[in-house]
């Protein structure tokens, strides 16, 4: 009964080392599967750096070739010295570009041989008849157009018009009628506007 005991003792043993033996087999694989993971995602960022610092050196032909750390500094010192020379252009040259919302803004200039002049600013979407409209809106207020500048960007138009409505002491009904015609051209396309008789018989 003893050795029955001993035996079986024995047996259940060997079983629970040949587990231990198994889980510590199957960890090792698993973190050598890690390990392998791991070199193979350092290698490729190691790579991609590369890629990109080769195409940095094209740039500066001058500097070492194997000299990493300079290829980025003076990157470095291009991109700083590239956007300050953005913003001095800027900052020197207004850029006359449309906005993205629609604008009809008049404001009052010198007058001009007695004449109420004003600058009209109108920013709107672009279309073939766009300077056709304006001029008959201007028209439908007896005014006209003495000077104009204009600039269209992705499908946008901006417009500055300096325009002669009449004489000085012509009041503020001039300039009101003629922001509401202004108006009527930049919402043309949504109100549905027909044509520019309709529009000179609307604000005339």
């Amino acid at each position: 009964m003893l050795s029955s005991l001993q035996g079986c003792n024995g047996f259940l043993q060997l079983v629970d080392h040949q587990k231990n033996e198994k889980s510590n087999t199957t960890k090792k694989s698993k973190s050598k599967d890690a390990a392998v993971t791991h070199a193979v995602a350092e290698r490729k960022r190691r790579e991609r750096i590369n890629s990109h610092l080769h195409t940095l050196k094209k740039l500066f032909p001058y500097l070492p070739k194997k000299d990493k750390p300079r290829v980025l500094t003076e990157a470095v010192t291009q991109l700083k010295e590239l956007r300050k020379n953005v913003a001095q252009q800027l900052e020197l040259s207004s850029l006359f570009i449309p906005s993205e919302n629609d604008v009809v803004i008049i404001n009052y200039c010198d007058n001009i041989n007695e004449e109420r002049t004003v600058k009209a600013t109108i920013c709107c979407e672009d279309r073939p008849s766009l300077n056709r409209d304006l001029s008959s809106a201007i028209r439908s207020v007896q005014g006209r157009v003495i000077k104009a500048e204009m600039a269209t960007v992705g499908g946008r138009t901006k417009a500055d018009l300096v325009v002669v409505l009449g004489k000085a002491n012509g009041g503020e009904k001039d300039v009101g009628q003629l922001k509401r015609a202004l108006k009527a051209v930049v919402e043309k396309r949504a109100l549905g506007f027909g044509s520019n008789v309709m529009l000179g018989r609307r604000f005339g």
